[in-house]
């Protein structure tokens, strides 16, 4: 994985030489033209010093070219004739005069003529280009040495300052790296750049969300244990009045306490683990498009033998309508609000499943209704409703508290709003109203 600094600096010291190369490129040119052009005036000026000199005629005392020089001064007459020639030895003569500037071809070497005509003659200065061409880079070198050695200071400059901008961010790693899974309070980071404020804000979030989570969790295992004793502990009891049992009667009546103390443990257990599945910081699920009734109808198959046997007549009425969630998990919240409506419903009542659709958002939503006609829940005591482990004085045998508060886990898990209501003249309603299905 490539880190931001890496990032940073390829890009950053590519920009540097980049443009380094783009300075070099434009300058070096300009450079060596600027001295040609530079050197071309110097030839002038030449010629011009000369032409005082050359109006004297051909006896005037002529100064003459400093030892080891590459030019070539000539001084024509008006009549063509050569009279004045200044050279160091080897260098060649210029064949003829062509006014200005001009390039020429002597001995097989390529020389720069200027010649300036005067009342007096033409006076001819000539130099090579090989050395004017070397003047041109030792001045363009010249130049191009300050301008990468500022460049060469910048890329160190970008590295200084990548470096040190980004080291607000090591500490910060640094921090989190010695936390451990119990240090969950919110990261102190005062000197941050502002660009990573959102991060540590989100940061801190995802941590209080986190330590939320672990303080739930920590008091629902409490609460696991503390509700999973008595259980356990009519269990022992049961074994107990098992091996004192005197008479088959008596054995057999303690079997069947026995057992039905199992069941409520083995109840307890499956009601803890749904709760745990289910509750909104539990496994991410995949939820899609499905029918409510479908769901409906399998948690009502799975209370039918507990409704058969209380004598309570269970009926679903249900309109065409689906939602966006987790068939199984709607099942058990089917099954749930059926169970209790079984359980507090009188013998010989009547628990009604309703399935409607509502004009609620663009493509319509689904209302979930269980109705009975039990004991209903006091107004005042509905807040608590939906906690773990909350049972009324009055409870349903074999009831875990836990009932209603598998409900509400699913429905947040849906984005569904769970509501209680009264049933006149007596009984509950629970309501859970879906949001509209997704595509």
């Amino acid at each position: 994985m490539r880190s931001i600094r890496t990032r940073l600096l390829a890009g950053l010291l590519a920009l540097v030489a980049v443009t380094a190369i783009c300075a070099s490129v434009i300058t070096y040119p300009r450079m060596l033209a600027e001295t040609s052009t530079l050197l071309d005036y110097q030839l002038r000026q030449m010629a011009l010093s000369l032409r005082d000199q050359a109006a004297l005629g051909p006896g005037a005392q002529l100064p003459s070219t400093p030892s080891g020089s590459d030019y070539i001064v000539q001084i024509w007459d008006p009549f063509g004739t050569v009279h004045y020639i200044s050279s160091r030895p080897g260098l060649p003569v210029i064949p003829r005069a062509i006014l200005g500037y001009a390039d020429m071809t002597l001995a097989g070497e390529r020389w720069r003529v200027y010649s300036l005509d005067t009342v007096w003659g033409v006076i001819q200065i000539a130099q090579p280009w090989s050395v004017r061409d070397r003047l041109a880079r030792d001045a363009a070198l010249r130049v191009l040495a300050p301008m990468l050695l500022i460049l060469f200071a910048m890329a160190a400059g970008v590295v200084w300052i990548v470096g040190r901008g980004l080291a607000p961010l090591r500490k910060l790693a640094a921090e989190v790296q010695r936390r451990d899974a119990r240090s969950l309070e919110p990261i102190a980071a005062p000197h941050l750049p502002q660009e990573a404020a959102p991060l540590i804000e989100e940061l801190n979030r995802l941590l209080a969300r986190l330590s939320a989570a672990f303080d739930k969790q920590r008091a629902f295992v409490a609460d696991a244990a503390h509700e999973l004793r008595s259980p356990l502990t009519a269990l022992s009891l049961q074994l107990q009045l098992l091996d004192r049992a005197r008479d088959e009667a008596a054995r057999g009546e303690a079997r069947a306490k026995l057992g039905a103390a199992v069941d409520r443990s083995v109840h307890l257990a499956s009601q803890l683990l749904t709760l745990a599945r289910n509750e909104p910081e539990g496994a991410p699920v995949q939820l899609h498009r499905t029918p409510l009734e479908s769901s409906a109808r399998a948690g009502i198959a799975d209370v039918h033998a507990l409704a058969t046997e209380r004598g309570v007549d269970l009926s679903l009425e249900a309109s065409s309508v689906e939602v966006t969630g987790d068939p199984d998990a709607l099942r058990i919240l089917v099954r749930n609000l059926v169970d209790n409506a079984v359980r507090y419903a009188p013998q010989g009542s009547r628990v009604l499943v309703q399935i409607r659709a509502t004009a609620e958002g663009p493509g319509g939503a689904a209302v979930l209704e269980v109705e009975d006609t039990g004991p209903g829940i006091p107004a005042a005591e509905r807040e608590h409703a939906f906690q773990r482990f909350v049972r009324r004085p009055d409870a349903a045998d074999g009831g875990t508290g836990l009932g209603l508060a598998i409900v509400k886990a699913i429905a947040d898990r849906h984005g569904a709003r769970v509501s209680l209501d009264d049933v006149q003249p007596h009984g509950l309603r629970v309501t859970v109203r879906f949001p509209p299905a997704g595509p």
